[in-house]
């Protein structure tokens, strides 16, 4: 049932959505640092998880300054006790996006739907499935603002995503993307 469903989000998120002759689309990766939060603070006692994210993106010009974008991605979160003790999050994101282009820079923000699709607890080094207090939402809803700068078809970001939900114990995720695309 969830495979299926996963299967409509993803048909709906870019299968429904046309595409014009202004619009881009492009993939999208890069390294991702994440950490829960409580009451605005890192939990104590943890570190943040380090990992990487990888996606698609279409990109809608809807004035030469202003776009809109959606995308779709593979990412991890987390966090770390130490090297041998963490807590890791696989999510499908779709994220959407309004961009203000200003020649080769841009500043970005929007929302994100983030849906749990794994998620696993390492102790010792030894992996885990995580006990029932251990575990966390499937879905978790992260804002997000970010700037970068695109030459040609390539393009340099960092984005920054507060989660608006309380994902695990009254703990949220915060992470900060830095990445690199390619559109076509």
């Amino acid at each position: 049932m969830k495979k299926r469903n996963l299967m409509l989000l993803v048909f709906f998120t870019f299968g429904f959505l046309s595409l014009k002759a202004q619009d881009k689309i492009g993939i999208r990766a890069g390294y991702q640092s994440s950490a829960f939060y409580k009451s605005g603070s890192q939990i104590t006692g943890t570190d943040p998880y380090g990992s990487f994210y990888v996606g698609l993106f279409k990109d809608n010009k809807i004035i030469p300054a202003i776009h809109l974008g959606i995308g779709l991605e593979y990412m991890q979160t987390g966090m770390k006790m130490d090297d041998n003790n963490k807590q890791v999050l696989n999510y499908l994101s779709i994220p959407v996006y309004a961009k203000v282009k200003i020649g080769p820079v841009f500043a970005l923000g929007g929302l994100a739907g983030n849906f749990k699709v794994g998620e696993k607890v390492f102790v010792n080094g030894n992996s885990a499935s995580p006990t029932d207090a251990q575990k966390s939402k499937t879905v978790d809803v992260p804002l997000f603002l970010g700037a970068g700068v695109k030459i040609m078809i390539f393009t340099l970001e960092m984005r920054y995503h507060w989660g608006l939900t309380q994902i695990n114990n009254g703990a949220s995720s915060h992470y900060l993307q830095l990445g690199a695309a390619v559109s076509f």
